[in-house]
């Protein structure tokens, strides 16, 4: 059994658009996943009208499974938070009963409504709760084209896009060959920054924030996705030092989601061009800016990246405990509020601007 989240969001504008027919909803899965599920339960999670977060679940093979797999459904923080959830069984079988009477139970235990249980296959949908012929019918309604059209509008408006399946989305995090190559052909000897003097450390972590700031805000749009193996040879060892990954991140959480789209596009050229021993670093980025921008699913992936170049780095442990728990992307503005640039540049407890400053440093 696998599980995984989608797209989160207190607040997005899709929500009036998304929820207002069951056929908008269904039109809207695969952007809120962001790929279009096979054989899958998926539960949008809503809290006064407003998805917090859409999960995705393998369904269950048989009955005899069905603990673990109501367990799984229910242990995050959007289930002690929802006052309502949508739940879509995307399936061509007709048999499955069992797992919307299942999830129905569970919801009413804890005192959520179910607003609609649907059965989705192809472009096809079936309610699970409602028997009226006259809306209803045995047969099942088709998505009606307008709706999902003026859905895909929105959805393309906010830069969103489905891939076919989760294997996509792998394959655009993953390593590009040709790419690692050009990148290790330039990288220095030795990181950057790294055995070198206090004051010289602090000089070099200055102008790598000056490059990161570049890549990812300053540039026109065109050149950031289109990073030369030179600059991205640059970049990933910036990305490395924790004081620059830190000060980056903070910059980060105060963009909007334009600014943030256009990062990420310089972010997932560079975790495709990273060598072993510089992949965490940058996936773990990808992962908090994908994680910003509602999308659990390449977030998850890009974290799973990380911690399979570095499974004891700690930021990504972090990300990943909190994509497990449902944690809305606010759990991450809010953490990062908490701090001020200067803590996340020198260290907590450093006087801004010392060079001689040395603090305790992990991933």
């Amino acid at each position: 059994m696998t599980t995984s989240s989608g797209n989160t969001s207190g607040s997005t504008p899709i929500d009036a658009l998304t929820l207002r027919s069951p056929d908008a909803l269904v039109a809207a899965v695969p952007y809120l996943l962001g790929f279009r599920p096979v054989e899958s339960a998926v539960v949008v999670w809503l809290r006064a009208g407003r998805i917090m977060l859409t999960q995705r679940l393998d369904l269950p093979s048989e009955e005899a499974h069905l603990a673990e797999w109501r367990s799984a459904l229910w242990t995050h923080v959007a289930a002690d938070r929802a006052d309502e959830i949508v739940v879509v069984l995307v399936t061509g079988r007709s048999d499955l009963e069992w797992i919307q009477q299942a999830i129905v139970t569970d919801a009413d235990a804890r005192g959520i409504a179910v607003r609609d249980a649907l059965r989705l296959s192809g472009d096809r949908w079936w309610s699970l709760l409602c028997s009226d012929e006259s809306c209803c019918p045995v047969a099942g309604r088709q998505v009606q084209p307008d709706v999902a059209a003026a859905v895909a509008a929105e959805f393309t408006m906010l830069g969103q896009a489905p891939l076919p399946d989760r294997e996509s989305i792998e394959a655009w995090l993953s390593a590009d060959p040709v790419q690692v190559a050009e990148v290790v052909r330039r990288l220095p000897a030795g990181l950057p920054g790294r055995g070198s003097g206090p004051r010289r450390r602090q000089v070099w972590r200055d102008r790598s924030l000056e490059l990161v700031r570049e890549c990812l805000t300053q540039a026109a749009p065109s050149r950031r996705a289109n990073e030369s193996p030179a600059v991205l040879a640059r970049l990933l060892p910036a990305l490395a030092d924790i004081r620059v990954r830190d000060t980056a991140l903070w910059d980060l959480a105060q963009s909007d989601s334009d600014g943030l789209r256009r990062a990420m596009a310089v972010l997932v050229q560079a975790l495709r061009a990273a060598p072993e021993g510089l992949v965490a670093p940058v996936a773990t980025c990808v992962a908090i800016v994908a994680w910003q921008l509602g999308d659990g699913t390449r977030a998850t992936i890009a974290v799973d990246r990380a911690l399979s170049d570095d499974p004891g780095y700690s930021l990504a442990l972090l990300v990943t405990a909190s994509l497990r728990a449902g944690l809305p992307p606010e759990a991450w503005r809010e953490a990062m509020a908490g701090l001020t640039r200067d803590e996340c540049r020198y260290g907590a407890g450093a006087a801004a601007g010392d060079p001689d400053a040395e603090q305790k440093e992990s991933a």
